[in-house]
């Protein structure tokens, strides 16, 4: 590897370590919605969910942008480490760095791979929350309109009736 490959290496791994801190940063913003999210839909807080929904663009367009850097810092990885962008991987990196870089990627590589095991757990918990939650509210329809497909009508005399296979509003008298 020449000097100058060197001096790229040396300059590209300094924006990989900003990069990465910056990963880890959006992953615990990640993790501290996903827990303001689940205590929302707890305490029922309907501004809190209403404002992390006016987040939610916010968030998915900064993700994007950092997947485009991420590509690129590959991009540029690839040129100098001679191998196509999809090869470049951290460990490979840490291969071509001296090693005070390498022990600082590495320390980085494991909090990242951590932060998200955890958020994939936290994720895994707010799926099921979701999903616990909107089979109570479908068995509470159901309990207020009856089972799909099935209607409450009435009678002449004021009485109940379900019907089966009938739309909801029934213009029977």
């Amino acid at each position: 590897m020449t000097d100058t490959q060197r001096y790229n290496l040396s300059q590209l791994a300094e924006e990989l370590m900003v990069f990465l801190d910056e990963r880890t940063e959006s992953v615990r913003r990640m993790l501290e919605q996903l827990n303001q999210l689940r205590a929302a839909v707890i305490r029922r807080d309907e501004q809190a969910l209403r404002q992390m929904q006016d987040i939610l663009p916010l968030a998915a367009a900064q993700r994007d942008q950092a997947d485009d850097r991420q590509q690129q810092i590959c991009h540029a990885f690839s040129g100098i480490l001679q191998c196509r962008p999809d090869q470049v991987n951290l460990t490979r990196v840490g291969q071509y760095l001296g090693s005070e870089q390498k022990a600082a990627l590495l320390g980085k590589q494991r909090l990242l791979r951590e932060l998200m095991n955890r958020l994939s757990l936290e994720h895994g918990a707010t799926e099921q929350l979701l999903r616990e939650c909107e089979r109570l509210n479908r068995t509470i329809l159901e309990g207020i309109i009856g089972k799909r497909n099935q209607t409450l009508t009435y009678t002449p005399y004021g009485q109940t009736r379900r019907e089966v296979h009938q739309p909801i509003i029934s213009m029977r008298m």
